[in-house]
């Protein structure tokens, strides 16, 4: 048997209150040591280790279980990630695949690399063959990866230890993370891989080396596959992606489920050798993607498209011009390019630095620099504490980015942002069916609502179904999570939202019946009350107003439901060089809550936090809230911050909708109209996060209000000139902004 890797760690041990685990570094030698060692330090860590957040724990529990040789408990720890966090160990049953075959494998003690290859491979066919296609699908995707990155990751996890005679406990869980990875990967990816080629060659004919040519002489890479045992020309289901890297195994989903799978890189990816340029070409290239799609031998002449995020935007770059073979879109928590990514009602994100890197580095994608958390956090504290200017971002994280600095370019939804999409009556053209998902804690919400409200306001087809419920960006494109930051979702909004896209496609190019969910054209959960409803369209969400103004009784801020009979002031002071409050979001943030559900509030020092009475019964919050807000400051612009919990009797917090808004931009996202210092003005925020739950007898509303600053966003010193050149000089005197008891916080409500 082979000995892998080429370090570790002889350990000895002795856990102490500080959680730490002592190891002697003079023990760092050899292959022999590591394999001896870290089933040792797995030991220690297992009845030390936490995690507050269940999946994260149960999924780094198992690999520890692992790398202690404890392969029983491993397997049922893998059972239980799946029914807890994706609530079906049955569908889910792929989860720890690679972990399952090489401790079955292991087990029966092979004596030889030849025993361990049959051994290895009776175990892979036996587990494999017990999956639906789609979890076949998925086991094959475990294994297109790279072995030199599985080292290079396991390599810095362990030069980070090799830094101290201690590491945490925490540490030492990621090391065995990434030990197993390696190690599992080092013995069987080449066994796994032949096994693969071979079910791959009996049953799909693939092409994976597509190029199309555009009439500008541009390129696209495409990937094509469709089953062996199928004669004959088939609908097409393809997404339109630039996310490149893992085209094989989307379209090896797409053809089991009965359909020709294609996937178009945008130009620039994978094989393409134009440059990488984000959103610019993808609704001029889409029309002859498609039409080079439609002309091929293996397409009937249907064409559905679907995927999220990225891939939403695409789609609806697509329907600029709507090719003839393409019969449904299904966009998916689609980005409003401009609208809410890379700014957000005019306010730009750090986070876009970050997924420029991800997606620009090179032809596929830079996971490793995406997921480096320590790298991102340190340079947006950087940029935040020094008091840089946002336009700075990149020269702060070390390499410029013209992408980065001609998005700043365009700060307002201008022309260069319009050019991507439908604009106005071209919405009116689009005349095929559309089904689209998005959650109450998508990031991209606003952007996939954008696209639904424009569609409304000049499409007269009325031809769009929505679903949408308690979900955040990754569960609404396919695979709710059971539980979401402390919240555990109602049971009836648990629905398989991947299998309706294709039940959809089945309907719409097949001719079957319509998905069951789709009983309206906007089919919304009800958060807290466990059941769906569907309604014609969004505004039918809700059937009541509530309307509260802003009160303060000394330091007491409360929501009053009856207008002031004279109108007084809230003073806030904010001070922009005051940078001791660093918040920065952390991949366990949903929607930029800390939690969905959480007895602990903290909101940051710089917002105020008004509560209502107590509600004398349930009530449904089903819709987005609307604010109008009379303000003076003494600057030119600020950036508001809205937030709604539900608070309830016994002090828990609920999150429901987190907002922000460029004030000079409330009026028109296309152009800034500064604010008047010292003078009286209304800010209207209408562009908000939908949400629909049934709050408890007994509860209070909590709308938190203030000023956005921390080093997530862009930070609007109010100066008037450019936002992302401004910096801490511009900050001169502290923001004095007057919260006025007219303005009004108008919540929707549902009365059934």
């Amino acid at each position: 048997m082979k000995n892998i890797l080429i370090l570790l760690i002889c350990f000895s041990f002795q856990i102490g209150t500080s959680q730490k685990i002592y190891f002697d570094k003079s023990k760092f030698s050899d292959s022999i040591s590591i394999s001896q060692n870290m089933p040792l330090l797995a030991k220690k860590v297992a009845p030390t280790y936490k995690n507050a957040n269940k999946g994260t724990f149960l999924d780094s529990y198992a690999r520890i279980q692992f790398v202690a040789g404890d392969y029983k408990d491993m397997e049922r720890n893998f059972v239980n990630y799946s029914q807890e966090i994706l609530g079906d160990s049955i569908v889910n049953r792929p989860l720890g695949f690679i972990y399952k075959t090489y401790a079955r494998t292991i087990t029966k003690a092979p004596g030889s690399n030849s025993d361990f290859e049959k051994n290895f491979t009776t175990e892979f066919y036996k587990l494999y063959n017990s999956f639906t296609n789609d979890g076949k699908n998925w086991t094959e995707s475990y294994y297109d990866i790279k072995l030199a990155d599985m080292k290079t990751n396991f390599e810095s996890k362990l030069k980070v230890a090799q830094t101290s005679d201690s590491i945490s406990v925490e540490d030492a869980a990621v090391l065995c993370r990434h030990y197993s990875r390696y190690f599992i990967y080092s013995r069987t990816l080449s066994i796994a891989s032949k096994i693969i080629k071979k079910i791959e060659s009996d049953t799909y004919i693939i092409d994976k080396d597509i190029i199309i040519t555009l009439p500008n002489k541009s390129t696209i890479s495409g990937t094509m596959v469709q089953l062996r045992n199928v004669s004959g020309p088939q609908p097409v289901v393809m997404k339109y992606t630039i996310y490149a890297g893992n085209e094989l195994r989307q379209c090896k989903e797409i053809a089991t489920l009965g359909y020709v799978g294609f996937i178009a890189n945008t130009r620039g990816k994978n094989l393409s050798n134009d440059p990488i340029e984000p959103y610019e070409h993808d609704g001029d290239d889409a029309y002859y993607i498609l039409d080079w799609v439609s002309k091929q031998p293996w397409c009937n002449g249907k064409i559905g498209l679907y995927g999220g995020s990225y891939l939403g935007f695409a789609q609806w770059s697509a329907m600029k011009k709507v090719h003839p073979a393409l019969k449904t879109i299904v966009p998916s928590v689609s980005v409003g390019a401009g609208i809410d990514f890379p700014m957000q009602n005019g306010i730009f994100m750090s986070y876009a630095l970050r997924w420029i890197h991800f997606v620009a580095n090179n032809k596929l994608t830079d996971l490793n620099d995406f997921q480096d958390n320590k790298k991102w956090d340190d340079v947006f504290s950087q940029y935040y504490k020094n008091g840089s200017s946002f336009r700075t971002l990149d020269k702060v994280e070390g390499n410029t980015s013209p992408l980065f600095q001609r998005w700043l370019d365009h700060p307002t939804y201008d022309a260069y942002w319009q050019n991507m999409t439908p604009q106005k009556e071209a919405f009116a053209n689009i005349n095929i069916p559309i089904l689209s998902t998005t959650g109450y804690y998508d990031d991209d919400q606003l952007g996939a609502l954008y696209y639904y409200n424009q569609y409304q306001k000049y499409n007269k087809t009325n031809n769009y179904y929505l679903i949408i419920g308690p979900y955040d960006h990754i569960g609404s494109q396919g695979y709710p999570k059971k539980e979401l930051g402390g919240y555990e979702i109602d049971e009836v909004a648990n629905i398989p939202i991947n299998a309706i896209i294709f039940q959809w496609f089945d309907y719409i190019l097949k001719g079957a019946k319509r998905p069951d969910v789709l009983k309206d054209k906007v089919n919304f959960q009800i958060m807290g009350k466990n059941e769906w409803k569907s309604v014609p369209s969004l505004d039918k969400m809700h059937n009541q107003d509530l309307a509260f103004y802003l009160s303060c009784n000394n330091t007491k801020y409360s929501l009053q439901k009856t207008a002031p009979k004279k109108t007084t002031s809230i003073n806030q002071t904010v001070d922009f060089k005051d940078r001791s409050e660093i918040n920065i979001y952390s991949d366990d943030y949903v929607n930029g809550f800390p939690n969905v559900s959480d007895s602990i509030f903290k909101p940051e020092k710089h917002l105020l936090v008004f509560e209502s009475d107590p509600i004398s019964e349930p009530m449904i919050i089903s819709g987005s809230l609307k604010a109008s807000l009379k303000i003076s400051s003494n600057k030119k612009d600020i950036d508001v911050e809205l937030q709604l919990f539900e608070k309830t009797a016994n002090g828990q917090y609920f999150a429901l909708s987190n907002n922000i808004q460029r004030a000079s931009l409330a009026k028109d996202r296309t152009k800034r109209q500064l604010l008047v210092p010292n003078k009286i003005e209304t800010i209207d925020i209408n562009q908000t996060f939908i949400t629909s739950k049934e709050l408890q007898k007994g509860s209070s509303i909590i709308i938190v209000l203030g000023v956005n600053k921390n080093p997530n966003w862009e930070v609007n010193y109010g100066s008037g000139k450019d936002v992302s050149s401004e910096d801490m000089t511009d900050a001169k005197d502290p923001l004095e902004i007057k919260w006025y008891s007219n303005s009004t916080i108008t919540l929707p409500i549902l009365k059934l």
